[in-house]
């Protein structure tokens, strides 16, 4: 691509914006790196994005579904072969270890929010879709159910600050297991039962 030409596909600079950051954390990421890389100049990429800022944010929103891809069948089948939905926050966790192992640098840059104002991976919608379950069923107790919000808010802090002490290498994969079981059995293993009780009058 020549360095005066105008960039096509926009979904091609998110995937190298997502890659300079894989290569080299966001601290490395910059637009005259990524023009480079794409084989314009820097002025040519403010066409599509204001600021560096803004292909951050793309890029952050490209890591989530990365981070998310496939998650909401993984949960569908877990919940067709019985399984208690509020279990579905185990296979969460079994992923976000998976993306801090196989994508370190992206992991890190997603789970801090990526740039200002951008959202946290704790808004994803394995979570939110698991809320309306439980607000979906006409024998909820609405006390029960913000514990259970605020149960299941503190399990993501809890999971995302260890998905990162695994990214930094002070908490080993075996020791990020061990304790994503243990704060999901204090914060939730008291909620399975209300949750298949909300699954059984939905």
């Amino acid at each position: 691509m020549g360095r005066g030409k105008k960039i096509v596909d926009t979904d091609l600079v998110v995937e190298e914006a997502v890659a300079l950051i894989e290569e080299g954390g966001v601290e490395e990421f910059s637009t005259r790196r990524l023009a480079s890389r794409l084989g314009i100049s820097a002025m040519t990429l403010y066409n599509y994005y204001t600021n560096r800022d803004a292909i951050l944010e793309a890029a952050l929103a490209k890591g989530l579904r990365m981070l998310w891809e496939g998650l909401p069948q993984q949960i569908e089948a877990w919940r067709s072969e019985g399984g208690n939905p509020l279990g579905a926050l185990r296979i969460f966790a079994d992923r976000l270890l998976n993306f801090a192992l196989e994508r370190p640098r992206l992991c890190r840059f997603v789970l801090s929010g990526g740039a200002e104002g951008a959202a946290n991976v704790g808004a994803g919608q394995a979570v939110e879709s698991l809320i309306a379950f439980a607000e979906s069923s006409s024998i909820v107790d609405r006390e029960w159910l913000d514990l259970l919000k605020r149960h299941i808010f503190l399990f993501e802090m809890l999971t995302d600050s260890l998905a990162m002490k695994v990214v930094a290498g002070s908490v080993s994969p075996e020791q990020y297991k061990e304790l994503a079981a243990e704060s999901y059995q204090l914060l939730l293993g008291a909620h399975e039962g209300g949750m298949a009780q909300a699954a059984a009058g939905s």
